[in-house]
């Protein structure tokens, strides 16, 4: 693609908000010194280097319009940063000396837990102004160095998802028994009993151990998948699949052994394919595919010979995120999950090395694609000076808006790069693809996708 149509698609388009991602918000690090980037998602992958300054140790999450840094060992503090004003930074709240926040989910617009790694309790606060409104104790899950180790969180509906690790700092950091996931009603803030039929308040036991990744939930299949790493360099996990409605583990959706190895990081696709971050024999982190259907791996995608990948995610775009911390060229790579080629020459430059990657919006869910696909709205018609167009996708892919003169000649590209599902504007302010003005007189718009094509008439006035 050309300096100049990166260009062009980065001023021109305007994703609506009623689905279309904005940008990724990735926390980079040295792990002495903390630093952040953005990823524009224009079709050109704009980066904008060192948008925050945070701590050494985050990662970071996407609520309401607003991106939440956790900076967690001795940052111990939720940084709250505003896009609209240049990443600057919104408020900042303590959790605790020593406390170590893990995560960070959402209730409301003010109301979220914290996970604290160096404590026995889920922290209850205000977002808006920072004040604590209490806490959920854990202690009951605790292992022999007093410690439950609660990690990761999930709000589906009015229930909370918390991993308990249980893994024993005094000895290598391995897991100790059961490892758990924790439920709590939102609206009482308590724990929920997962097995009624055994005394006391019981968490969701756990086949595997040591549940270290993200908890993903998949709504088309209604299910809870987390990856548990169990012993290191033993092939005793693999990513576990909970049903939070009979708030029980359904088994391994991948194991280690299929997969080849400890699964520190995993997504899901499309079509039935889902990713994995995998530490092989040689400790050398490996980005695989693997079926969904068979638990069976695919291929190798990336296998840079070095533990350097921490983080995948499939953008709400459709398009696969890797962060690389590779010595001599860190940076985030970019795949197309149709065929897992690399979209992106190289890494995209982060500045520091990339350590976490979040999104400004969630993916789409089933009832948000749209029905149709294809040209909608467009306002004003005619127009003077510019007018806006309307647009939905309806399946991952490739999207093309061209606008062509009376003669059939093509005169502008508005867009020309991949889209997820989700409803889209873009502007045209009469000029073609050099820069000049046309004239008076009736153009054609043409849309193309993956899976549809349609067309629409534009009438420009001088």
């Amino acid at each position: 693609m050309s300096n100049l149509k990166r260009m062009l698609l980065a001023a021109l388009f305007v994703p609506a908000a009623s689905g279309a991602a904005e940008f990724a918000f990735v926390t980079t690090t040295d792990y002495e010194t903390g630093s952040s980037a953005v990823i524009r998602f224009d079709g050109s992958w704009t980066t904008q280097i060192d948008a925050a300054s945070i701590h050494s140790d985050a990662i970071s999450r996407w609520h309401a319009g607003l991106v939440y840094v956790v900076n967690r060992e001795n940052g111990d503090n939720i940084q709250i940063l505003d896009p609209a004003a240049g990443f600057s930074t919104l408020r900042q709240f303590s959790t605790g000396n020593g406390t170590n926040p893990q995560d960070i989910a959402f209730v409301d617009e003010a109301k979220a837990y914290i996970t604290l790694y160096d404590a026995n309790h889920l922290l209850i606060m205000n977002t808006v102004t920072g004040a604590q409104l209490g806490t959920i104790d854990l202690s009951a899950f605790a292992d022999g160095d007093g410690l439950c180790e609660n990690s990761r969180l999930r709000v589906v509906d009015d229930h909370l998802f918390v991993t308990i690790q249980r893994v024993d700092r005094n000895y290598w950091w391995g897991p100790v028994g059961d490892s758990y996931v924790a439920v709590v009603d939102c609206e009482t803030d308590s724990l929920v009993d997962a097995d009624p039929s055994t005394p006391g308040i019981q968490a969701i036991r756990l086949q595997g151990a040591n549940p270290y990744s993200d908890i993903l939930y998949d709504e088309a299949s209604e299910r809870l998948f987390v990856s548990c790493v169990g012993w290191w360099a033993v092939n005793d996990g693999g990513v576990e699949i909970v049903n939070p409605a009979t708030l029980a583990s359904e088994g391994f959706l991948l194991t280690e052994a299929a997969a080849g190895g400890d699964i520190f990081d995993f997504d899901l696709s499309g079509g039935g394919k889902g990713y994995a971050v995998v530490a092989n024999s040689s400790f050398f982190t490996e980005l695989v595919s693997f079926d969904r259907a068979s638990g069976m791996k695919i291929a190798t995608i990336y296998a840079p010979g070095a533990w350097v990948i921490n983080d995948i995610g499939i953008a709400p775009s459709g398009e696969l995120f890797l962060a690389d911390q590779t010595v001599l060229d860190p940076g985030i790579r970019i795949y197309d999950t149709s065929d897992d080629s690399e979209i992106t020459e190289g890494p995209v430059d982060t500045g520091l090395p990339p350590y976490h990657i979040c999104f400004s919006v969630p993916g789409v869910t089933d009832s948000e694609v749209p029905a149709f696909a294809g040209i909608g709205a467009i306002f004003p018609n005619p127009f003077n000076p510019s007018t806006t167009i309307e647009y939905s996708v309806a399946s991952a892919g490739r999207v093309r808006l061209e606008i062509y003169d009376a003669a059939g000649r093509k005169i502008r590209t508005l867009i020309d790069g991949p889209h997820g599902p989700g409803n889209y504007r873009a502007s045209w302010d009469g000029a073609n693809d050099w820069g000049s003005p046309s004239g008076s007189g009736v153009y054609f718009l043409r849309f193309s996708s993956e899976d549809a094509a349609s067309s629409g008439k534009l009438v420009l006035l001088r």
